[in-house]
C-alpha cells in the first residue's frame, strides 16, 4: 500500500497517520512495526532494510518517508524500481509539504501510484494571502493573517495597496469591485485623519470585506 501525503498541515497529517497506526498493529508492537526517515538522511541500505522486513505480530509494517523530494538520487532510482513491486504487508507513505514546480519524474511517478491525500497548505502571509482568505469569506483566518502582517512589521499603506491591487486584478463584476474600492479608500482616509489606529481600520476593513 503507497501514500502520498502532500500539504503543509503537520497535526493532519500525523492524525492520518495515527489512524493507520490502530489499523495496522496494537500500540505494544509500534517499535517493531513503524519506522519514519527523513529523506536527506534516508540512505540506500536503510531504505532496502526497512522495506524487506517483515510486520511482528501484526498484518503491516508502517514506514514514512518525510520531505520526499530530498531522497538521494540513488534511493530516489530504487524506489522507482519498487513501486510496482513492493511488499504488500508494508504501508509506505511518501510525504512531502509541496508539489514541486517544475516537471519531476520522480513526482509523477509517486502519483500514479500511490493514494494521493491533499492535506491544507498555510496561507502565505502577506497581503496576498489576506486578500485570498478575504474572497473565500474566511473573517478569522484573514484576521489572523492580518495580525502576523502587523507583527513582522508591514505598514497599512502597504497592505491596502495590496489588497486593492488584487481586487481589481481578481474581482468578478464591476460592482463588487467598487464596493471593495471604496471601503479601501474610506480606510485609509480614516487612517490619514487619524480617525482610527491603523490595526483597528484594517481589524474593521477586513470584516466588512468579508461579508
Amino acid at each position: 500500500m503507497l501514500y502520498l501525503f502532500i500539504g503543509e498541515d503537520e497535526l493532519a497529517k500525523q492524525e492520518k497517520i495515527q489512524s493507520f497506526k490502530k489499523e495496522f498493529f496494537p500500540p505494544e508492537l509500534e517499535p517493531f512495526n513503524y519506522e519514519a526517515f527523513l529523506a536527506k538522511e534516508l540512505t540506500l541500505s536503510l531504505c532496502k532494510e526497512a522495506l524487506s522486513r517483515v510486520p511482528v505480530s501484526a498484518n503491516h509494517r508502517l514506514l514514512v518517508i518525510k520531505d520526499t523530494l530530498k531522497v538521494k538520487d540513488e534511493v530516489k532510482a530504487y524506489l522507482l524500481s519498487r513501486l510496482g513491486d513492493l511488499p504488500s504487508n508494508v504501508a509506505v507513505v511518501f510525504d512531502m509539504s509541496r508539489m514541486p514546480q517544475e516537471e519531476n519524474k520522480f513526482f509523477t511517478s509517486l502519483c500514479k501510484a500511490a493514494k494521493v491525500i491533499h492535506f491544507k497548505s498555510k496561507e502565505e502571509v502577506n497581503a496576498f494571502g489576506l486578500a485570498r482568505a478575504i474572497e473565500r469569506k474566511q473573517p478569522g483566518y484573514a484576521l489572523d493573517i492580518l495580525s502576523e502582517l502587523f507583527k513582522a512589521g508591514e505598514k497599512a499603506e502597504r497592505i491596502l495597496g495590496a489588497l486593492r491591487y488584487q481586487f481589481v486584478r481578481h474581482s468578478l463584476n464591476a460592482e463588487d469591485r467598487k464596493k471593495k474600492i471604496s471601503l479601501l479608500l474610506e480606510t485609509d482616509v480614516s487612517i490619514k485623519t487619524g480617525k482610527l489606529k491603523a490595526e483597528f481600520a484594517l481589524e474593521a476593513l477586513v470584516i466588512k470585506l468579508c461579508r
